[in-house]
């Protein structure tokens, strides 16, 4: 017989199935340093290693994960990855690197979906220690808990979870083409073009800079957050709803313009396409508005903002503290453009039109996949465990 038991009577130490790795790159077989990104993958390390011994660092290897439990507490979240790697890295001596005693009861993916989880992030971060940046003894590490159904449960699961994922990675692919060929559309038209006229206008003839629009206090509108506007991708991942209180007020057509370090320098810059018509947003005051005057193409706006020349004049104009540079939009209105820039914008917006409403659509669908991806996740702890009943 068969007795199908609610998951939360069964949750499984993790200690029980992890074991600590602790393997130094003493030979200087592995040459990659990677770090752990707070969104739970391995990156390229910003530490500068030169002159530092490599032999002391840990290595890496394939289905083996590596956390860093030192700044739990004051992030909120543990840095935990599972390396995919064919090829072995190395990480920092402060990191834990571990693998599972027995692949044949608990998956790998699997259990870095559970790593994946927002509910075992607070878990995590309820567990720590008083030290000012909250670390996680690896003993307490070991004993937060997690359902293990049958290992059949946990592949057809992972197949689910990376089947979305996957679709999500397409599309994010898929985009990235697409903003590619954009831009190679506004290089062609409006930087490689030779105009006959060679006359030069300011960028405030084309463009307004951070319009005024009244919105009620204590109004309820979207609003959008830096981090919200993805590196080197047009589209916006989402919105929230909150009281309005001060910032940058924008609406659909318009483009974000991030005026801070590092922000900028990483090309944070965004197209306002996901609002109801007519609706008007705000967000963080360290975005620059840019909408289009008169015939203008909203297009080109973004694809300007976009373009390597205009950032490099935008950030070779940044004022304040190393740490904290702003660009003032002034010093943009003055950017230099071709009189003759707008005999070809209707043109430029027709050929880019269906490029915009393609990664709109593919960006709509990027959403729904990630609530999909994130029902599926909550959903781990509702899993049901087959127990042998003698």
């Amino acid at each position: 017989m068969h007795d199908i038991t609610n998951i939360h009577s069964d949750y499984k130490k993790l200690g029980e199935y992890i074991k600590p790795i602790k393997v130094k790159n003493k030979d200087l077989r592995a040459k990659e340093l990677l770090g752990i990104n707070i969104d739970k993958f391995f990156m390229p390390s910003v530490a500068n290693v030169v002159g530092t011994d490599l032999s002391k660092y840990k290595i890496v290897e394939n289905n083996q994960f590596a956390c860093n439990r030192m700044h739990v507490g004051r992030d909120y979240r543990i840095p935990v990855a599972l390396s995919k790697r064919e090829e072995p890295f190395i990480v920092s001596p402060a990191y834990d690197v571990f693998e599972i005693i027995d692949t044949s009861i608990l998956h790998p993916e699997y259990l870095m979906m559970w790593f994946s989880r927002k509910e075992f992030d607070r878990n995590a971060w309820f567990h720590t220690d008083a030290d000012v940046r909250g670390g996680l003894p690896w003993k307490l590490f070991c004993n937060l808990e997690l359902p293990i159904p049958s290992i059949e449960k946990q592949r057809e699961i992972v197949k689910e979870y990376n089947t979305i994922v996957n679709r999500i990675k397409l599309n994010k692919q898929l985009n990235l083409k697409l903003e590619e060929t954009a831009q190679a559309l506004y290089k062609h038209w409006f930087v490689d073009f030779e105009f006959p006229n060679g006359d030069l206008t300011d960028l405030d003839n084309y463009i307004d800079f951070n319009p005024k629009h009244s919105i009620k206090k204590n109004s309820t509108v979207s609003y959008i957050e830096m981090a919200d506007v993805q590196e080197s991708a047009m589209s916006i991942k989402k919105t929230i709803k909150r009281e309005f209180t001060s910032g940058s007020k924008f609406k659909n057509e318009d483009t974000l313009f991030a005026r801070i370090t590092p922000c900028l320098e990483n090309g944070k810059i965004g197209f306002v396409d996901c609002l109801k018509d007519k609706d008007v947003a705000y967000g963080s005051t360290e975005f620059i508005v840019m909408r289009a005057k008169n015939e203008v193409s909203p297009f080109w706006v973004y694809c300007l903002a976009r373009d390597d020349n205009f950032r490099a004049y935008a950030i070779s104009s940044m004022v304040g503290s190393s740490g904290r540079q702003r660009v003032h939009s002034d010093y943009l209105k003055e950017y230099k453009v071709n009189i003759a820039t707008s005999l070809n914008m209707s043109e430029f917006h027709k050929n880019v039109s269906s490029i915009f409403k393609q990664i709109k659509t593919r960006s709509e669908e990027i959403k729904l996949l990630n609530t999909m991806k994130n029902l599926l996740l909550a959903k781990m702890t509702k899993v049901e465990i087959e127990k042998e009943v003698i």
